[in-house]
């Protein structure tokens, strides 16, 4: 066996539709075939500096040194296939490794050649931008920009070419996979690392939206590797994780943690949690810096809703508008696929929050969404985290406090759990309150689970708020942590109007009206059109309200329009 490795540029060609020839008629498509190898296609890549490296029945691989070559021969092709009116053929094109074994070839150029080629429209021609950029402007021009395109069993975007007109774009949803390989522990004690892989694959599993993949069962086509090592000394664990995407072995995350074993289980249960929770976080984040990377056209369900909740982030309202045309796409390409759904409520939920909408009518308008999720996976913690947001913020308590159990039940790693409580005790009516949690403990220590477990979510300001809030609810003396709490809310990223409109009260109620001024400047900044009537729509029915009654009938008094 001989073989070499190089760079090279590959072009696949393949006949469209010669199964369906084969079935109507064997001997006129057999015949149309030698025809059009032997008279057009074999013939063009020769003379046009190429070598036919393997024919595949109705296919050809084709080595070329320099990317020009292949694309005039391969345009040379097409030109004299549409003149002579033979079977149509798809062309890809691309420049990477090939490695040439006896009489065939493998690489990434290989791959992704066969990739294009798949792409193409019959008749056509796709070719990677990698080659593109090295053609003249002769032959250039013949080429229309198609965009990135995410290729089968390619983790990452490949900018495509098209002659004889723009690929379709594909929009199915694949879910996003981890292979979770064993950790390879260097301790002579019983398998404990067997038991933080197993753990952790149960807690990855809890995100719906992760596929967890294991060596032995088709592992390959994951987008992202985890692995790991353990090691024991006594009664000392350190263990070392390290998360990558696995198109290029680009690491995304690495992290040590150190612990004392005093009892396995609980050891094993700590470890998996603080990793699934971790995991998701990081992998989440990349995956919306993937979808941000392309024009929304491009995208599936799945990029489009990560997209949607991206824009989500940055509190600001000319943001709804386009998360709401992505979401509109994104159900239409997937109409049973909860994501968009999901994010199709967070939008309405978003917008109540912004004041710019009547609070409660769009409160109710979100409602639907979040129950078409909970309906077509009830097994979605992101539905329950929905329902619970919008029953607590409409003051319906126990029925936000009901879906935020459901959430823990369902992941207890989520911090939409917590999340959705300290809603609910925020904007409980004054009457329960006075009930259940009188001196707004409830309200804080939700809070603050939620900001632990959320440690890198885009809606930090809005965690941080519930906090605030929950410690000016809790002691009216002292309003000093509160406060320094709203004021971290306040600048944070994607805060809203929310955190200064209560430094501005908070400074009231302490005698501090220039400095509340400033607080309320800033609310309008954030929301220009910020009245007394928003507010009171937003926060009039909750436990809030006549605790700050005396402050907000001031605000009018430090211009505050109406």
């Amino acid at each position: 066996m001989s073989s070499s490795e190089r760079k090279s540029v590959i072009l696949a060609a393949d006949v469209v539709g010669y199964s369906q020839m084969m079935d109507e008629d064997h001997e006129i498509a057999l015949e149309a075939l030698r025809e059009v190898r032997d008279s057009i296609i074999e013939p063009s890549i020769s003379t046009g500096g190429g070598v036919v490296v393997k024919r595949l029945g109705d296919g050809w691989l084709a080595a070329f040194e320099a990317g020009s070559d292949a694309c005039a021969a391969a345009l040379k092709i097409q030109e004299l296939l549409a003149i002579d009116g033979a079977p149509a053929l798809r062309i890809g094109i691309h420049e990477g490794a090939a490695s040439f074994v006896d009489e065939d070839v493998f690489g990434s150029g290989v791959n992704i050649a066969s990739r294009l080629e798949a792409l193409a429209k019959p008749g056509g021609i796709a070719i990677s931008e990698v080659v593109f950029a090295n053609l003249s402007k002769d032959l250039q021009v013949s080429f229309e920009n198609a965009g990135a395109r995410l290729l089968k069993n390619i983790a990452e975007p490949v900018k495509v070419w098209a002659f004889g007109g723009i690929p379709p774009i594909g929009v199915a949803s694949e879910p996003t996979s981890v292979l979770l390989e064993g950790f390879v522990e260097r301790s002579s004690s019983n398998n404990l690392a067997s038991e933080v892989v197993e753990s952790t694959a149960i807690e990855l599993e809890k995100y719906r939206w992760l596929q967890i993949h294991r060596p032995d069962n088709d592992g390959a086509t994951s987008k992202y590797l985890l692995s790991g090592t353990l090691r024991r000394f006594g009664e000392r664990v350190r263990v070392a994780v390290d998360l990558s995407a696995r198109h290029d072995g680009r690491r995304l995350w690495s992290e040590r943690f150190d612990r004392t074993v005093a009892d396995e289980l609980e050891l094993v249960d700590e470890l998996s949690a603080v990793l699934a929770l971790r995991i998701s976080a990081e992998i989440d984040a990349h995956e919306k810096m993937r979808a941000e990377m392309r024009p929304p056209e491009q995208l599936n369900t799945d990029e489009l809703s990560a997209r949607a909740n991206d824009l989500m982030s940055s509190g600001q309202p000319d943001a709804f508008d386009e998360a709401d045309s992505l979401l509109t796409r994104a159900i239409a390409l997937e109409p049973r696929n909860p994501s968009g759904y999901m994010q199709q409520s967070f939008v309405s939920y978003r917008k109540a929050m912004s004041g710019a909408w009547p609070a409660y009518a769009t409160l109710a308008a979100a409602l639907q969404p979040a129950m078409e999720v909970v309906q077509m996976d009830p097994k979605m913690p992101g539905g329950y985290v929905m329902l619970a947001s919008i029953h607590g913020m409409m003051g319906k308590t126990e029925a936000a406090l009901e879906a935020a159990s459901q959430v823990e039940r369902l992941n207890p790693n989520a911090w939409g759990a917590p999340h959705g409580r300290s809603i609910a005790y925020t904007f409980a009516t004054p009457e329960w309150a006075r009930v259940h949690d009188p001196e707004g403990l409830q309200a804080i220590s939700y809070a603050e689970r939620t900001l632990e477990l959320a440690q890198s979510s885009k809606f930090r300001s809005g965690h941080l708020f519930f906090l605030g809030i929950g410690q000016l609810l809790h002691d009216a003396a002292d309003l000093q942590p509160g406060i320094s709490t709203l004021e971290r809310a306040a600048g944070a990223v994607g805060a809203t109007w929310w955190p200064s409109l209560f430094l501005a009260l908070a400074e009231l109620r302490r005698a501090n009206r220039q400095v509340a001024e400033q607080h309320l400047a800033a609310a309008h900044t954030l929301f220009p059109a910020l009245s007394m009537a928003a507010i009171a729509e937003i926060f009039e029915r909750s436990r809030i309200w006549p605790l700050w009654e005396r402050e907000l009938e001031q605000l009018p008094d430090v211009d505050l329009s109406t």
